[in-house]
């Protein structure tokens, strides 16, 4: 991949609205969803006793934060943010932080390493109220930004610069501060002109004030956008998707050979005929020379039993880490039990029950793998854990 599929939309503060929204970008395939006015409120209730921090509990013990969804990964600057971000859980390669410089409630700067050889893709996602709150904000602190790669959000602002038709125009001085800031990143405008974001519940005219900004010395050719006005949901603002050119990544992960596997086999299988094609029987190490030729020929021999055994893995929602050949072997038995159910249903009725009991028991058993699996896999993780730590 080379570049980055991200959306910016304002769900209204509706719970409704977001799950939406994450549910199609999921399905869209989108990387990052920057949200402005997020819903927050009571999500379930929790213990008396439960270790959540004062700030994650409303006073009648309910856990107080914004949707989650098991696709995304949720980045929040605080609690009560005017705007988050959703991370794709498919970016397993990337590295992400929150920009410190940035600490306000209607803007936050996120920063995504692709690539460990990569500069970070620096996104500022900005609610701006009425009173110009986050402008004011970033224009105090611009000198301290890095360079950012997109900015969008719901900027609030009316200006024939991206509005002409709109009649009712903000002061020039609100219009010309947001221009300012804009000049000062280094950033012109990627959004359509004259194309409508906002379409009031109260039937008032559809105007501009949903924003993309762009750097302005990169080929705009590199670049896409989408506003998405009518499948909106419910939701007073159009979906805005956006295509940014970064540098090659891939969403597989490292590679690597899974513990106990078939594959885990060949690779010391590998390793141990390298070794033997490469030594004598008795090596010699008598001299630093020798010592260091040794260390080298393993060292490749190793590295190249490697590269010939491990496979890039595919991290997804579904993905579990504990999951092993018997699992496999257990979850086998239980489809070849219903197909099994399946054919004599047709083919010898009299026989029913006896496969019906028959996946029972191979349902029952895949459930006592499975258990068994992830106890050992987890007791596995809390000693290697212990280990590292002392």
């Amino acid at each position: 991949m080379n570049s980055l599929r991200i959306v910016f939309h304002n769900v209204n503060h509706s719970p409704q609205q977001t799950h939406l929204v994450l549910e199609q970008c999921a399905a869209a395939e989108v990387d990052i969803v920057c949200l402005q006015e997020p819903w927050y409120g009571s999500i379930r209730p929790i213990p008396s006793a439960s270790p959540a921090g004062p700030a994650d509990r409303t006073e009648d013990n309910m856990l107080y934060g914004t949707q989650l969804h098991p696709a995304w990964r949720l980045i929040e600057a605080r609690k009560d943010a005017r705007v988050v971000c959703h991370v794709s859980r498919r970016l397993v390669n990337a590295f992400i932080t929150l920009d410190p410089v940035v600490n306000h409630r209607d803007c936050m700067l996120l920063a995504v390493r692709l690539d460990a050889n990569h500069d970070p893709t620096n996104i500022l996602n900005i609610y701006n109220d009425t009173r110009n709150s986050a402008v004011a904000y970033l224009a105090d602190i611009v000198q301290r930004l890095p360079d950012i790669d997109v900015a969008g959000g719901d900027y609030n602002t009316h200006s024939e610069v991206w509005d002409p038709a709109y009649p009712r125009r903000d002061s020039a001085e609100r219009v010309g501060e947001l221009l300012d800031l804009q000049v000062a990143l280094g950033l012109r405008l990627l959004s359509p002109v004259g194309v409508q974001t906002h379409f009031p519940h109260h039937g008032a005219s559809p105007t501009v004030i949903n924003l993309v900004w762009v750097p302005n010395d990169r080929n705009p050719d590199l670049y896409r956008i989408h506003v998405e006005g009518r499948d909106r949901g419910l939701s007073d603002h159009a979906i805005i998707s956006v295509v940014i050119p970064t540098g090659e990544w891939s969403y597989k992960g490292q590679p690597t050979i899974a513990p106990k596997s078939e594959a885990e086999q060949e690779f010391i299988t590998s390793v141990r005929d390298g070794l033997h094609a490469a030594f004598p029987p008795q090596p010699s190490v008598a001299s630093v020379g020798n010592l260091r030729r040794v260390v080298d020929t393993v060292f490749d021999c190793i590295l190249n039993a490697w590269n010939a055994h491990a496979r890039p893995a595919t991290i997804c929602t579904k993905t579990c880490q504990w999951w092993d050949a018997s699992c496999t072997a257990a979850r086998d038995k239980l489809e070849t039990a219903h197909d099994r159910l399946t054919q004599v249903r047709v083919e010898e009725p009299r026989l029913v029950p006896a496969a019906r009991a028959a996946v029972k028991r191979a349902y029952r058993h895949l459930k006592s793998t499975v258990r068994v699996r992830r106890r050992k896999h987890f007791d596995e993780r809390i000693e290697q854990v212990a280990s590292e730590q002392r």
